[in-house]
């Protein structure tokens, strides 16, 4: 924010503000910073996107309908076109059959692409299989790309086919992803597992990669998780540290917080009802 104050009429700083704002969950700071960018370059999607991205996150459909004739090919505007329409209940859906003739193109990153963005569309309506198949030709069509491979790997290890998580993450690990969305798959994976410690690890690995509200959040109930476990297995001291560190991850809207704090007043009242001794 201090960079843009002293060179307001730099797009490329104010498109980096409303990238990190959006991320930081201040979609009205994003907004302001994404239009002014925009506006500059009206011809640039990425400034774009982040103007949609804002509006999405503050509700505002009608204003993002608004933008659909601004919107040229695939990418993550068109996704959110799509997500949108869907929300609004609009039939037929003109960006979602952008994405489905789009997946059919021979243009590898534009196939690619539109696989994607429908594999997240599809994810929404628990269609499962869909989505895997879809994000596993993305990944087939554009194999360096590790976003997709990262979407590939979480969603394997959400199906259950652990085996494939592992493979999709070992081919990471090659071509050295350290990545927010390599660390959130290799969560996946442990959680998928049932192994709170490893999740709790790359999650703070994640939180790491990229520190805003969402990591911090998925730490913080990761936290939860294994703190109210180590309460139940007697592991008191374990138990507090975890939960306390949970309980900062966050503020007083957050539900992990709320949950934490209840388990440590127990531990608490209990620790002090307990004779001296016992």
């Amino acid at each position: 924010m201090q960079e843009v104050a002293s060179d307001p009429a730099d797009p490329w700083l104010l498109y980096r503000l409303a990238w990190t704002a959006n991320r930081m969950e201040r979609p009205d700071v994003a907004l302001q910073a994404a239009m002014a960018a925009w506006t500059m370059e009206p011809s640039n999607e990425w400034f774009l996107a982040e103007y949609i991205r804002a509006l999405r996150s503050l509700d505002m459909y009608d204003e993002i309908l608004d933008c659909a004739d601004l919107v040229r090919g695939g990418g993550v505007c068109r996704y959110y076109l799509a997500d949108c329409e869907r929300e609004l209940g609009v039939h037929p859906s003109e960006s979602m059959e952008y994405l489905l003739e789009a997946a059919g193109f021979e243009d590898d990153s534009a196939c690619a692409d539109a696989c994607i963005w429908l594999a997240v569309l599809a994810q929404g309506l628990s269609e499962g299989d869909s989505s895997l198949l879809l994000a596993a030709r993305a990944v087939e069509l554009m194999p360096d790309e590790d976003f997709y491979r990262c979407f590939l790997a979480e969603r394997l290890a959400e199906s259950g086919d652990l085996a494939g998580a592992r493979e999709q993450l070992h081919r990471l690990r090659l071509g050295g992803g350290t990545g927010y969305s390599y660390w959130r798959a290799t969560a996946a994976l442990a959680e998928a597992e049932g192994d709170l410690h490893r999740n709790v690890w790359a999650l703070r690995r994640a939180r790491t990669a990229r520190t805003c509200p969402e990591s911090g959040r998925d730490l913080g109930w990761a936290l939860y998780f294994i703190g109210r476990e180590a309460l139940r297995t007697g592991e008191t001291s374990m138990a507090r540290r975890w939960l306390w560190e949970s309980r900062l991850l966050g503020d007083t809207s957050e539900v992990f917080v709320h949950r934490s704090d209840s388990l440590l007043e127990l531990l608490y009242e209990f620790e002090n009802q307990t004779p001296d001794g016992v």
